[in-house]
């Protein structure tokens, strides 16, 4: 003892024997001169006993390591309870150090030590449970299994105690130093002033103070680590006074994370079914807040309703009321604002988290101010209520968890996303998808106003994700994203609705919420829209994105154009086009145009002038494309409109193989689609000496000279007869080329159809129609001799027939300017006057669109000579060849 040390060589000896036995006799023996020392009051003597043993453990061999840690946890069986929580951090330090040795044993006795320290210590140890809680995230995937068991002893043993202790344990030394603060002053003029105990005195445990310590071993692939940590988070959820789940988004990534890295079945279900705990518990306490905001809301409307009242007796009893509308609504204001202020400036306002406490604080959420009520106040609810709801005063960051979910969601090309996720098996990335998807579409109910902050970023992560699963078939997956998307639009549709302000205003909605979305998050919702509708190649998706479009369209009208017709934004609607031949998405567009063009001409007129310029750049391969978009835009808009529109258009361009093509295809669009039925009609209805009949046929011909054959039609379908007849002699003037018998073969054989059952009908009445029968006749002389031809004649020769048994004879040669009636009739008495001046003007219109056609014809023709220059540079007489062969003419 010469030397100042408390424990004598021998006992050191023995301490460091290999043989087990020796250690723990030896072990106990230090228990005794550490009991002795504490019964003299010697702090000293325990202290240097602590500090031998200490420096053995560092200094020593391993058995000297094992005999010292082991000696270490006699020592504090020897102290107590009481007395354990002085010497607790020098006792604790050295069999920490241990846990990191390399020799098995060694750990396995440094878990033994510590369990002994542990079950003595009980509610003190939890101010190292962070040192604890790491030592043993470490061992319980060690290599030997004895070391791995011992680790579980002493997990148990710390899980009871943090039960039974962590709410409410405050350290032995911390209660001495809260001993010392006086309970109350005395100012200057000898008057007592109350000072209150902290109301959260400084625990053993934080929980706070934990977190990230508990996160820097969250981010692990080891399944045991996984499995541990599972554990002790299910324990700390289980104690509600410890209010986890407000710590949440703090290892929400890294807790999904544990579905990854080929984790185990049980690992993943356990995973997932504490996800799903989390989540039970937000909607609950979002329940809570929300119910609170509507009792409150109703608060304040009866308090409204009794201050109208008493204005209205007021005015009744005096003549005049002693406060205005507006005075009242500031009187609700101040008097709530006085009981906040009060509320904030009580010492003695705590806390609610148990039926029977005295007051209630809530913290801000989403969108609501900070809402305070008094000691009293909660008193009188709860005398009211009967009890006092849980979880008021939990906040819960949902832009977080959005962030955090979206992520998880976003493809592994992305420089945003969870890059792991990409590698994971295709049954680990549809859990974890369906676990986002789920968790997002509960948020959009919960916290509505979190989801628009992240509103963009939802809607374009959404489509990529309609996208993709439509591709791999993942049906089940894409049907989720789907409910998700509609979820979204629903609640845009009661966002956006001024009927349900009251159910807005409970979830943080108003006025000022929906200005700042729509000036600041409905553009770019509306560019991710666009964006994912161009990168897309599914049908689903691109259906989906303007499903989008059409639905902020009528919601949103304004904000809608303003976006598109910003200086920055390259892209045009008309764009929308360009990019799909799908005949689902093209509907789709043609439905989106047709609602701005119903409200908006000018953008009418530039989307005609648009769609001609796309029909252009595709060529004359895609008629099938020109077709399915001009019939189904004639559904949604007025088909009148629509072919004068395009009409103006096509004859300002200088495409003449385009033109003829467009003509044709509209001509045929005209004739046979079910869609122009009505317009049809109305054709055929025209009266040429109505100013505005006239214009709307001069409109459609001057196009419609492109191509002689639909020219022709047009002057059939609208009983412009004598146009048509004097087209047909001006054929004689032009080259007959098979493209154009081909396509006046065709226009007989539709002379055949219902839509020509007035001009067959016409036929009857040779006297009023003259010039019918030469434009018939006329194409008969022109068509070569087929079954086309023979139809006409029959028809022709039994109309003939007809005619000439029925009474008068039609002489065809009757001249060009003014028919003759037929022989043994009378010719009607001419009005004088406006009768003449009729036909004159009549009569000049007609030969007007005659200049046209021939001018048009000409510049047509013009044309097609210089191709057959180019293309036959050798001379080969064309003319020499035979158009049909001649068993054709037969």
């Amino acid at each position: 003892m010469t030397t100042g040390k408390v424990l004598e060589p021998s006992l050191v000896k023995d301490l460091s024997n290999h043989i087990y036995e020796k250690r723990k006799a030896t072990a106990f023996q230090i228990e005794s001169l550490t009991k002795n020392a504490l019964g003299h009051n010697d702090s000293q003597t325990i202290y240097k006993i602590i500090n031998e043993l200490t420096e053995l453990t560092s200094t020593g061999t391993n058995s000297a390591k094992m005999g010292a840690i082991t000696a270490l946890g006699s020592v504090s069986v020897a102290l107590g309870s009481f007395a354990i929580a002085y010497f607790l951090e020098d006792i604790v330090k050295p069999i920490f150090s241990t846990f990191k040795d390399t020799d098995a044993r060694v750990r396995y006795y440094a878990c033994e030590s510590l369990y002994n320290v542990a079950k003595i210590a009980r509610g003190e140890i939890l101010i190292y449970f962070n040192d604890i809680f790491d030592i043993l995230c470490i061992l319980v995937s060690d290599s030997e299994s004895s070391v791995k068991n011992a680790a579980d002893i002493l997990d148990r043993l710390v899980k009871d105690i943090v039960s039974a202790k962590a709410t409410n344990y405050v350290s032995i030394l911390q209660q001495q130093q809260e001993s010392q603060i006086r309970s109350n002053l005395v100012d200057a003029q000898g008057n007592a002033i109350q000072v209150n105990e902290p109301q959260d005195p400084s625990k053993a445990f934080s929980l706070p103070k934990f977190v990230p310590t508990l996160l820097e071993r969250m981010y692990t692939t080891d399944p045991f680590t996984k499995k541990f940590l599972l554990s002790w988070l299910e324990l700390f959820d289980d104690i509600p006074s410890l209010e986890l789940v407000r710590f949440l988004p703090e290892f929400l990534k890294p807790l999904i994370q544990f579905l990854f890295n080929n984790s185990p079945t049980d690992i993943r279900s356990e995973t997932e079914n504490l996800l799903n705990v989390f989540l039970e518990e937000i909607k609950y306490i979002t329940k809570i807040k929300i119910d609170a905001r509507k009792k409150e809301l109703a608060n304040k409307k009866t308090k409204q309703a009794e201050l109208d009242a008493n204005v209205k007796k007021d005015k009744q009893e005096h003549g005049s009321p002693n406060l205005k509308l507006h005075d009242t609504e500031s009187a609700i204001d101040e008097d709530s604002g006085a009981d906040d202020e009060a509320s904030i400036k009580s010492d003695d306002t705590t806390i609610v988290r148990r039926p029977l406490a005295s007051g209630l604080t809530t913290k801000p959420t989403e969108g609501h101010n900070k809402i305070e009520v008094s000691g009293s106040d909660a008193k009188e609810e709860h005398e009211e209520n009967e009890e006092v709801t849980l979880g008021q005063d939990i906040f819960i960051d949902y832009e977080k968890i959005i962030l955090i979910l979206l992520s998880f969601l976003k493809s592994p090309e992305s420089e945003s996303s969870f890059k792991d996720l990409g590698s994971e098996p295709h049954e680990i990335y549809c859990q974890v998808q369906f676990i986002a998807i789920k968790w997002l579409r509960d948020i959009l109910e919960m916290a509505p106003s979190s989801i628009l902050k992240q509103f963009p970023e939802c809607v374009g992560v959404t489509l990529k994700n309609i996208s993709k699963t439509d591709k791999a078939q993942d049906f089940e997956l894409r049907d989720s994203f789907l409910d998700f998307n509609m979820a979204m639009q629903s609640f845009l549709y009661k966002f956006n609705d001024a009927s349900l302000d009251e159910f807005n205003k409970t979830l943080g909605l108003d006025k000022e919420t929906n200005t700042e979305f729509n000036e600041v998050k409905l553009p770019l919702t509306l560019s991710a829209i666009v964006k994912e509708y161009l990168d897309s190649v599914s049908e689903l998706a691109r259906t989906t994105s303007l499903d989008w479009m059409i639905f902020i369209y009528e919601r949103n009208p304004t904000e809608f154009m303003s976006l598109f017709q910003a200086e920055a934004n390259n892209f045009e609607l008309t764009d929308l086009l360009k990019y799909d031949t799908s005949n689902e998405v093209i509907l789709k567009v043609l439905t989106l145009m047709a609602k701005i063009s119903e409200a908006n001409q000018q953008f009418f007129k530039n989307f005609i002038v648009k769609l001609v310029k796309i029909f252009e750049l595709d060529g004359t391969e895609k008629t099938f494309k020109v077709e399915f978009i001009i019939r189904k835009l004639c559904v949604s808009l007025n088909s009148e409109f629509i072919f004068t529109a395009l009409s103006e258009v096509l004859i300002t361009l200088s495409d003449l193989d385009f033109l003829n093509t467009m003509i044709v295809t509209l001509n045929n669009i005209l004739l046979t689609s079910q869609e122009l039925l009505p317009f049809r009609k109305k054709l055929k209805g025209l009266d040429s000496n109505k100013v505005e009949d006239w214009q709307l046929f001069s409109s459609l011909f001057q196009s419609w000279c492109h191509n002689a054959p639909s020219a022709i039609s047009l002057c059939l379908l609208t009983s412009n007869y004598e146009l048509s007849y004097l087209i047909i002699k001006n054929l004689s003037e032009l080259e007959v080329t098979s493209q154009l018998l081909i396509q006046l073969d065709v226009l007989v054989q539709l002379l055949e159809s219902p839509i020509f059952m007035k001009l067959r009908l016409n036929l009857l009445e040779p006297e009023k129609h003259p010039y019918l029968f030469k434009t018939l006749y006329g194409l008969l002389m022109i068509l070569p001799q087929s079954n086309t031809f023979m139809s006409l004649r029959n028809r022709l020769t039994t109309v003939s027939n007809y005619n000439s048994n029925s009474g008068p004879q039609f002489h065809l040669s009757t001249p060009l300017t003014t028919p003759t009636p037929a022989p043994g009739t009378t010719t009607a008495p001419i009005p004088s006057g406006s009768s003449t001046t009729s036909q004159s003007i009549r009569r000049k219109r007609i030969y007007e669109m005659l200049d046209k056609f021939i001018k048009i014809q000409d510049s047509h023709e013009k044309y097609n000579n210089s191709n057959k220059r180019m293309n036959n540079p050798v001379g080969y007489n064309l003319e020499s060849a035979s158009v049909f062969p001649v068993n054709s003419l037969k």
